[in-house]
């Protein structure tokens, strides 16, 4: 079976909710009833998705956890979309687009939360690496409120590359660095966007770092001299958020 089940009432909501088809199948603990489960059921029979009920304990034992919440979801396919996809979809969106690219992230609460801001802010999809680096696992998608559901999450091989063939699409990458040449405020995002969060602790690797076209770094005045990865993320997609409402404002 895969391993990459979703658990939890609001994620395997928002994996029905998604356009693309998610979910093969879900797993209702028995006697549970409810409004959100008569809305998962709909959900379900709406999409074409059988539910089967079994007793609590199995679907403990196939989440591996007492989290959730009577329900499980078995993928459908990969939880990943092709990076071709993923260009074709930034090629049709309008106005500036924007793609979170995230290097060597190995904590799936900073993950959850970078695919959840990055959704928050309109960003067109996120690309992580296959190797060094945590992929979309329960606990992200968990993490994430079910927006793991509604982006685009690409796993490449090769992050280096993958940065050349977006600036080929015209898109400028801006990496997050403590040493950036610009404070984040300094900066003007009215452009495409591939912005770069790196690793918990190492950063943004120097290969990678030196395929940014622009470094950044975040003002701080505390005694704290660095933020986490889903904080700095966070931070920066939201001013990049807030100069485009500008933009279109204006």
């Amino acid at each position: 079976m895969n391993g990459e089940i979703i658990y939890g009432i609001n994620p395997v909501l928002e994996a029905l909710k998604a356009e693309r088809k998610i979910l093969d199948k879900v797993f209702i603990a028995e006697g549970k009833q409810g409004a959100p489960f008569q809305t998962l059921r709909q959900l379900a029979r709406e999409k074409g998705i059988p539910i089967q009920v079994r007793p609590k304990e199995t679907l403990t034992q196939l989440a591996k956890t007492e989290r959730h919440q009577g329900v499980i979801g078995l993928p459908a396919d990969s939880p990943y979309v092709s990076f071709e996809d993923l260009l074709r979809t930034l090629r049709s969106a309008p106005g500036y687009a924007l793609v979170l690219i995230l290097d060597s992230i190995e904590d799936p609460q900073n993950l959850g939360s970078l695919i959840r801001t990055a959704e928050a802010c309109g960003a067109g999809g996120v690309i992580i690496p296959k190797d060094r680096a945590v992929g979309v696992t329960p606990a992200v998608v968990k993490a994430s409120a079910g927006a793991a559901a509604h982006i685009p999450v690409v796993r490449v091989t090769n992050l280096a590359r993958t940065l050349e063939e977006l600036k080929k699409e015209g898109f400028w990458i801006v990496g997050a660095d403590a040493g950036g040449e610009k404070n984040l405020y300094e900066m003007k995002f009215d452009m495409k966007v591939g912005l770069v969060i790196g690793s918990e602790g190492k950063g943004i690797r120097p290969l990678v770092l030196r395929k940014c076209d622009h470094t950044i770094s975040i003002p701080m005045k505390g005694k704290i001299s660095s933020l986490n990865a889903a904080i700095a993320g966070a931070v920066i997609l939201f001013e990049i958020l807030r100069q485009q409402i500008a933009g279109e404002n204006s």
